[in-house]
């Protein structure tokens, strides 16, 4: 789970959720390396040092102290932070990650957007404390998490929870801002999530090592999916395999079960 920004061309004629849920065509249009150079030195004077990195046309870039990164490519971009913090330090980092989306618009010519308070990023500056709410809920929210029955699927990629929504769209789902709940039929309910903070990336080279999984140790996010009661999941069974199937078909991605440590790789291969 993460607090997002995400830069995109000015909506013209439609709402910010209708260009979010608009599928993107991939392109192989470079990156401007002038822009990306800006884009480095503001958020260094922001932040800091940080950790920069190449994959293909996208351009990322990490504060590893507070979890904050940057993903640019050409026509989008996105500003992400783990939900670490509460209180002051939740609106310290609030305030840098507001900062970080200005210097990442100015440089790109993109329009920021804060979907967890639904307004565009101009609009958000002012509302430094609606965001730290939203951060102190999703410890809260993490924290009855951690205490629940969960399994992750790790993977490399720009799958979304957009795109997770569609692929799950035969079962039953309903969308709450960064997250959504599915079930089959009239089964278990269970949370969907996601998270490409840099503690991903680190947790997933844990299990590649554990685990004789090379492969793992290039995943970098995750879809979290928990649920109340394991003895009725597994009673019920169709909404676990269908979740689990569906997610690993989108992703390609592993499946990490907390209830028994299994590490499952996608249908056809290991």
């Amino acid at each position: 789970m993460s607090f997002d920004l995400v830069l995109l061309p000015e909506p013209v004629g439609k709402t910010w959720k209708e260009a979010l849920d608009s599928e993107r065509k991939a392109t192989d249009e470079p990156l401007d390396s002038q822009a990306w150079d800006r884009i480095v030195a503001g958020v260094r004077d922001v932040v800091g040092e940080v950790v920069v990195l190449t994959d293909g046309n996208a351009r990322t870039l990490t504060h590893e102290a507070s979890g904050i990164t940057v993903r640019v490519e050409p026509g989008e971009a996105a500003v992400n932070v783990p939900y670490w913090y509460t209180g002051a330090q939740a609106e310290s980092v609030v305030r840098s990650v507001y900062r970080i989306g200005g210097v990442v618009a100015e440089a790109t010519g993109l329009a920021g957007y804060d979907p967890q308070l639904g307004l565009p990023l101009v609009d958000a500056e002012s509302r430094v404390e609606a965001a730290v709410a939203v951060f102190d809920g999703a410890r809260l929210t993490l924290s009855q998490f951690l205490d629940a029955e969960h399994f992750h699927v790790y993977f490399a990629g720009q799958a979304t929870l957009v795109d997770a929504v569609r692929k799950l769209s035969s079962m039953v789902v309903a969308e709450e801002d960064d997250r959504f709940t599915v079930r089959w039929s009239d089964g278990p309910e269970m949370l969907v999530t996601f998270d490409a903070g840099p503690q991903v990336a680190a947790e997933a080279a844990e299990v590649a090592d554990a685990y004789d999984l090379p492969e793992m140790a290039a995943f970098d996010r995750r879809f979290e999916v928990s649920f109340d009661d394991l003895d009725e999941v597994l009673d019920e069974i169709n909404t676990l395999i269908e979740v689990q199937g569906h997610l690993q078909d989108l992703t390609g991605g592993y499946v990490v079960r907390s209830w028994n440590g299994e590490v499952s790789p996608p249908e056809g291969t290991g």
